[in-house]
């Protein structure tokens, strides 16, 4: 059976399949029909394939802009989600870090009873009685807290309910009441001093704030560049596709006039078999770029955590890249290089959170002297209140003033070791930000460029692609004529989807150059009004609070207020956008 009867033959069972209602005829002629259709669809492929895509289920194919990408990975991506909870996880660290200046309300209570033998000087002190006896209740409640100096205050009152068998010699029938009401106070001198170690906790959690919006700004620019790079590679794949299902049509073409021209005894078999050829290698190249297309798709809908459909691609591709305008000048885009780069951004705050921990591990190699004083008023009676009567009247007061020093014999070994530890990680993070800063110039300089190389490649290949077609035309014309073999047409043709291709591969490395130049500059988010504040984020962030799982509605609720926030800043300093707009 040769190739044309293949085709009939197919052309014959896939409109069988589509014009089910259609009677079949009857008797050995239905036979005979049933048997040409078997045979078709066993030794024609493309029978099989046609009538299982019949078969199947039509899948339906999504339109979507560059805008509605966006939106579908701002409201739908989990590792953005993740993000914005890192960052309300670690801002409300740092809001509890204030809460070392948080004031604490101390009580106790204590039973006490006591009983033993006097000594002779014992004896004498009380009476002659041989035994004391006690049993007291020990009451103590205050506020303790710390102040930004460094010092511990504690304000409290203490209350002694004493009962003893000495009491009743005395004249004293129901106890006695002890008071004591005052300030103590301790205040440390060098160790611990001032707001440069009492504050060191809030610096170091404001500092990992700011550190964790900048992640999330850099994540969120990562991933929407990612996705119109990968928007900008699925528009290539189609593109790629239409170029080749022409090309295909015209090596089918060719060769369908090629067989006429044999059976008409014009041709030879030799260029039927060419065209044969150029065709089967077209069809290779298509189907390679339809897979390539639906692993474009694939990895478009996985950005916004949408299954692979069942049936058809699914989603495609509707924006088309533009040629961008005048390359800025490499020295403009420098001077504003590192204003808004967040990893540039992160880095200078981990110079500062390592100069605050080494200004702590200073602080903290100072040997422990602590200044102490304390003053109070002391009230006695048989009540209650006629022990704190004395406490009013400040009839009995006492004070305390003292000095304490404390320094390990082996010279700190801890402290000197963590002093060591600081001061390297310290330079470690400067050696890291030099480094990082290099590395952004020269990846500006690639991206710049990049840039520029692509910035007039498009309008030759599109020169290219005029001259091509208009060769192909030509050449079409002549093989009606028989002036030229049908190999120089299909040469002609492959330089034509090169052509094609290359205008589309141009326009899309443009875009991806452009790209990854707002990504270095940090205008990224700006220009597509998606910038946010840390200070809007963090208002944004606070439904997190009321939300108990990932499908409590608070949740839902902070992501719309995100996505509403969006957009909400602007950069002032034009010099910012000064970059091609696509």
């Amino acid at each position: 059976m040769n190739l044309r009867i293949c085709v009939l033959r197919s052309r014959q069972g896939e409109r069988a399949l589509r014009q089910g209602r259609q009677k079949l005829p009857q008797g050995p002629t239905a036979r005979l029909f049933v048997l040409a259709v078997a045979l078709g669809w066993l030794v024609c492929p493309s029978l099989r394939v046609r009538a299982e895509a019949a078969m199947a289920p039509a899948g339906t194919t999504l339109d979507i802009t560059l805008s509605d990408l966006r939106q579908r990975v701002l409201q739908r991506n989990e590792s953005l989600q993740s993000r914005l909870l890192g960052f309300e996880a670690q801002r409300r660290r740092s809001r509890g870090e204030y809460g070392v200046f948080e004031p604490d309300l101390y009580g106790s209570y204590g039973h006490e009873v006591n009983n033993r033998q006097n000594t002779a000087v014992q004896q004498a002190s009380l009476l002659g009685a041989q035994t004391f006896n006690e049993t007291n209740n020990n009451y103590g409640f205050g506020l303790e807290s710390l102040i930004p100096t460094g010092a511990r205050v504690k304000l409290g009152y203490t209350l002694g309910d004493l009962h003893n068998n000495v009491q009743p010699a005395q004249g004293v029938t129901n106890g006695e009441y002890q008071t004591f009401f005052g300030l103590t106070v301790t205040q440390p001198l060098l160790k611990n001093f001032g707001t440069a170690a009492t504050m060191a906790g809030i610096r170091l959690a404001a500092i990992s704030n700011r550190v964790a919006f900048q992640e999330y700004r850099r994540d969120l620019m990562a991933m929407i560049s990612a996705a119109e790079a990968t928007y900008w590679n699925l528009y290539l794949a189609q593109e790629q596709v239409h170029f080749f299902e022409e090309s295909v049509k015209t090596a089918a073409s060719i060769l369908r006039d090629n067989r006429a021209r044999f059976q008409a005894g014009k041709g030879s078999e030799l260029e039927v078999l060419e065209a044969e050829a150029g065709l089967g290698l077209r069809q290779a190249k298509l189907a390679e770029a339809q897979q390539k297309e639906v692993e474009a798709v694939n990895r478009l809908i996985s950005l916004y955590a949408q299954e692979a459909p069942a049936g058809g691609l699914g989603v495609r591709a509707t924006d088309i890249p533009q040629a961008t305008g005048e390359v800025p000048e490499y020295q403009t885009l420098r001077q504003a290089l590192f204003d808004l780069n967040p990893d540039y951004l992160i880095a200078l705050e981990k110079v500062q959170q390592n100069r605050v921990r080494l200004g702590f591990a200073r602080n903290q190699r100072l040997p422990e002297l602590n200044l102490k004083g304390s003053y109070g008023l002391n009230g006695l009676g048989n009540t209650l209140g006629s022990s704190w009567s004395d406490v009013e009247q400040s009839s009995y007061p006492s004070w305390f003033v003292g000095v304490e020093f404390n320094i390990p014999l082996g010279g700190g070994m801890k402290t000197r070791n963590e002093l060591i530890a600081a001061r390297l990680e310290f330079e470690s993070s400067e050696l890291a930000l030099r480094g990082l800063k290099i590395e952004i110039l020269n990846s500006l300089n690639t991206a710049w460029h990049k840039l520029q190389s692509t910035h007039g490649s498009v309008a030759q290949y599109q020169t290219a692609v005029k001259y091509n077609l208009s060769l192909l035309g030509a050449a079409l014309a002549r093989l009606e004529a028989g002036k030229i073999e049908s190999r120089k047409v299909l040469e002609i043709d492959v330089d034509l989807l090169e052509a094609r291709v290359s205008v589309v591969e141009s326009l899309v490395r443009s875009q991806i150059a452009s790209l990854e130049l707002e990504m270095l500059l940090g205008v990224f988010l700006e220009k597509r009004h998606l910038e946010i504040t840390m200070a809007n984020l963090q208002l944004a962030t606070v439904p997190f609070d009321r939300s108990r799982s990932l499908n409590d509605p608070a949740y839902q609720q902070g992501l719309d207020e995100v996505g509403r926030r969006l957009g909400e800043t602007e950069v002032q300093d034009s010099r910012f956008l000064n970059i091609p707009v696509r």
